[in-house]
């Protein structure tokens, strides 16, 4: 369909919503929401008629070409889809900074008096002793005689 087309498809307030749906970054949440049922509303009402349209036209054995009201529902559509869009990329947004308020919260509120946060937190494995050595170093200095015995005789 040509531009003309598409501008006959729709009456001036449809005109006008879809192109508001082009700028929904600009409108504020309660505009973009009235503007979602809006466009929901008529894209429901041209959907009925299309759809009694098709059943008129089968009871009477013609073919339905009804391509002006299928237009008019595909643009309504197009829309709503990019209003749909804008609410959720607010809403992610949205969520995102709570998110991210939360997580600062929670990093201020942190104490760090060297207590784990939980029972099980990992401090690392338990020192166990090595019981091959003698405190007092007696195992190393009999293995040092053994040595010097072998390489140079008694001393």
């Amino acid at each position: 369909m040509t531009a003309a087309d598409t501008n006959r498809a729709l009456d001036r307030n449809e005109a006008e919503w879809v192109e508001m749906s082009r700028a929904a970054a600009q409108l504020t949440d309660a505009q973009l929401t009235d503007l979602l049922r809006r466009l929901r509303e008529r894209r429901d009402r041209a959907q009925r008629l299309i759809r009694t349209r098709t059943r008129q036209a089968n009871r009477e054995g013609q073919v339905n070409i009804d391509t002006g009201a299928q237009e008019k529902k595909a643009q309504l559509s197009e829309g709503i889809e990019r209003a749909v869009a804008e609410q959720k990329r607010r809403r992610a947004s949205t969520t995102a900074t709570r998110n991210l308020k939360a997580a600062v919260a929670r990093k201020t509120e942190k104490t760090h008096d060297g207590i784990p946060e939980n029972r099980t937190a990992d401090t690392g494995p338990a020192d166990t002793p090595n019981d091959k050595i003698a405190p007092s170093g007696a195992l190393h200095a009999e293995g040092m005689r053994a040595a010097i015995t072998r390489s140079t005789g008694d001393r």
